[in-house]
């Protein structure tokens, strides 16, 4: 075992007398090396202006740490009743067992300690929360998410169910012009719940995209562009249901 120390000090001496009298070892390594460093500012730069595009930031929460991971790993985004990043939603075209519509829970074994509830808030991003519009018809909604959708550059809608309160779009970027896709759905309840992924998730994807895992953010982005349209709607329709409802009051007499 002693060895290996003295053959890493071998190596390690060899490498730098080949630097040092060999022109061209030492040119092919520092162009090697100018390579890397312009491949590591051109993936940082298109990052950086990616989630900038995307409307997202890392320093919001769950933290800076937690966001990286979650925009270069994760490639999709489901909102839920407390916003947790690991909510999932099935879409049409994957097998029934490929997703769940929340959040996996797991039963802890008898005796064992409880998970502590910090461990999930630092999974929680504000912008996946599901928004709910309590005392607006289901239609209203519907009809409001539609006229949102219409509103904003680069979203389709590919197909509109009333019935079922469902929308399905798709966003296509404006650089690369890639396309992800995000379906609304308007609960019974007059609640909004959405689902984005990257076209890279499609069954049958051949993109080249699909070789990166992560997204930027553009999915959360996709989730947090709709819901900031769509609240000052709300907004103004709630104001009108005041408005009509101090007008049917009567008025006082002098």
């Amino acid at each position: 075992m002693s060895s290996i120390p003295h053959l890493n000090l071998i190596v390690a001496a060899a490498v730098i007398l080949l630097l040092i009298f060999v022109p061209f070892i030492r040119r092919l390594v520092f162009a090697l090396l100018r390579v890397a460093i312009a491949v590591v500012a051109a993936f940082v730069a298109v990052a950086g202006i990616s989630m900038l595009m995307n409307n997202e930031t890392i320093y919001e929460k769950p933290g800076a740490k937690a966001r990286i991971i979650r925009f270069m790993t994760v490639d999709h985004a489901a909102t839920s009743e407390k916003g947790l990043g690991t909510a999932t939603c099935k879409w049409p075209d994957e097998p029934a067992a490929a997703a769940t519509s929340g959040p996996a829970k797991s039963t802890p074994a008898p005796g064992a300690a409880a998970q502590p509830e910090s461990e999930e808030t630092d999974d929680v991003y504000p912008e996946l929360m599901t928004r709910s519009f309590p005392g607006i018809s289901r239609q209203k909604v519907f009809d409001l998410s539609q006229q949102v959708v219409n509103s904003l550059g680069g979203w389709k809608i590919v197909k509109s169910d009333p019935h079922e309160g469902v929308l399905e779009c798709i966003y296509t970027s404006r650089i690369l012009g890639a396309e992800d896709d995000v379906r609304i759905t308007v609960t019974p309840k007059g609640d909004i719940e959405l689902c984005s992924r990257s076209g890279t998730e499609r069954k049958g994807s051949t993109s080249l995209l699909g070789l990166f895992p992560g997204d930027f953010g553009a999915n959360i982005g996709h989730v947090n562009q709709f819901y900031e349209t769509l609240e000052p709607k709300m907004d103004e329709v709630y104001k009108e249901e005041q408005e009509k409802e101090n007008a049917k009051k009567p008025h006082g007499g002098p």
